[in-house]
């Protein structure tokens, strides 16, 4: 027998909450609830084989949304810090994405009601959900071929210092780079980026950001909360380097140096090239 997968075995016989069924050498449990109808004794039928919350081999006749080898988009349905993030995929029990597959910072974890890409494994004679590398996720060979400036549903699935790595529900790749990001984001957060680009092999580059007029009025707002959250003062100027500027307001150094001249203009800082104070 083969737990994760789909294995065709014999009804032994009926018991007042289960079918026993067998492979002709070893003996598992069918509940009631996980049949699709009554069985006669001898009859053949496929059932799918997990371990139960007790750690027994289970069967059920239920079509799982993955099975061992394959991959998958799923939906998390709990969370816990000491052990990891469950995924939906058809079963009573949960699939189990361990934290040794998530990022050390828990604010980057998914949360509830988030999806991720995983391909189910076998570990210790258990089944778990496991983030595969990101080269070796394949596109849907029937997927829609996206069009530049079309806005697409994906699912953030790597965090790299470049930026992010999406992909959408038929499994394309979306990258979008650390300057087309305006906030921090979360593996299996939903998000819907913008097409600039498709490449070669297929995978497109995206943006999150607005149009530039709409975004620079955004970005002043951004670094007008920065100053009325620090008395009004900030060492940050146009002088401050973009790797800085980055790190502290998420936006590139031409975007900074914009919003700050929108606001120098709106006479709402004053600048200097050691400071920008709020005005008042």
């Amino acid at each position: 027998m083969e737990i994760g997968r789909i294995n065709t075995l014999s009804v032994l016989r009926e018991t007042e909450i289960s079918y026993l069924l067998t492979d002709g050498t070893e003996e598992v449990f069918l509940h009631k609830k996980e049949a699709q109808k009554p069985y006669q004794d001898k009859e053949r039928i496929d059932v799918f084989l997990y371990l139960d919350n007790q750690g027994r081999i289970t069967a059920s006749t239920k079509q799982p949304l993955v099975m061992l080898g394959e991959t998958a988009l799923l939906e998390v349905v709990a969370v816990r810090p000491r052990y990891g993030v469950f995924l939906y995929y058809g079963m009573i029990k949960d699939l189990l994405l361990s934290l040794d597959d998530l990022p050390e910072d828990f604010s980057l974890w998914p949360q509830v009601g988030d999806k991720v890409i995983v391909e189910m494994i076998s570990k210790n004679n258990q089944l778990f959900g496991h983030i595969k590398g990101r080269k070796q996720i394949k596109a849907n060979e029937d997927r829609l071929i996206l069009e530049e400036k079309q806005e697409t549903d994906a699912y953030v699935m790597y965090l790299t210092d470049n930026g992010l790595v999406c992909f959408t529900e038929s499994f394309d790749e979306i990258f979008v780079h650390k300057n087309n990001l305006r906030e921090q984001y979360r593996i299996g957060e939903l998000v819907r980026p913008k097409i600039l680009s498709r490449n070669p092999d297929g995978e497109y580059v995206g943006t999150l950001i607005a149009q530039k007029e709409i975004m620079l009025e955004q970005d002043a707002l951004t670094i007008l909360k920065y100053l009325e959250d620090h008395k009004g003062f900030m060492t940050y100027t146009d002088k401050t380097s973009p790797e800085v500027i980055s790190r502290v307001f998420h936006m590139s150094k031409a975007s900074f140096k914009r919003a700050l001249g929108t606001l120098y203009k709106a006479k709402k800082v004053e600048l200097s090239n050691q400071n920008t104070k709020l005005i008042k």
